[in-house]
């Protein structure tokens, strides 16, 4: 669905770090190409995008993670209304696997209007629907990007009080994150 020249663009990782007791896989590494396809794919709500963003790992993702179900990161409500779709739903759907939202935002913050320390305090927001039915195991948590892994900490959090076991799965990694963790 990419070009050659937007291939190009992308630094392709598929490594698998530990952060905070969890196996986090990163597929890319955040840089300016992706920034500005996911802020025009999320704010200027091009949703013709989301089919480019995992399209091209689709079979890796759906053999990787074949019987597990992916636990999508929340988005604000009013973030989710504004824009008329939950963006990681939308591009999760080029995967064939189970999704669930489970976790919800207290409030709506923008994390890309945040510096690293703030970011760090987003966990503070983030709830878990204990009414919703979960997997017990074979869950994987799924974000776009991880910059500072507090949202994918919480939720992992969250999930281990429930005695659920997860690890994740996110599209991109800042490079100060990849570098802290190598």
């Amino acid at each position: 669905l990419l070009c050659g020249a937007c291939l190009s663009k992308l630094n392709p990782l598929r490594k698998t770090y530990q952060h905070q007791g969890m196996k986090l896989h990163v597929l890319y590494e955040y840089n300016e190409f992706i920034e500005n396809m996911l802020f025009q794919y999320k704010e200027g709500l091009d949703t013709e995008l989301r089919f480019c963003f995992l399209h091209e790992d689709r079979r890796y993702i759906e053999k990787r993670y074949k019987g597990h179900t992916l636990a999508l990161m929340p988005s604000s409500k009013e973030k989710t209304q504004a824009r008329g779709f939950h963006a990681l739903a939308e591009m999760s759907n080029v995967l064939h696997l189970k999704k669930i939202q489970p976790f919800s935002k207290t409030e709506d913050r923008k994390q890309s209007s945040l510096n690293y320390e703030q970011r760090l305090q987003i966990g503070e927001i983030i709830r878990l629907d204990v009414t919703k039915t979960l997997p017990k195991k074979k869950l994987v948590l799924f974000d776009d990007v991880c910059t500072s892994g507090a949202t994918l900490t919480k939720a992992y959090e969250l999930l281990k009080q429930e005695n659920i076991t997860a690890e994740a799965l996110v599209l991109c990694a800042h490079p100060l994150f990849i570098q802290n963790h190598t």
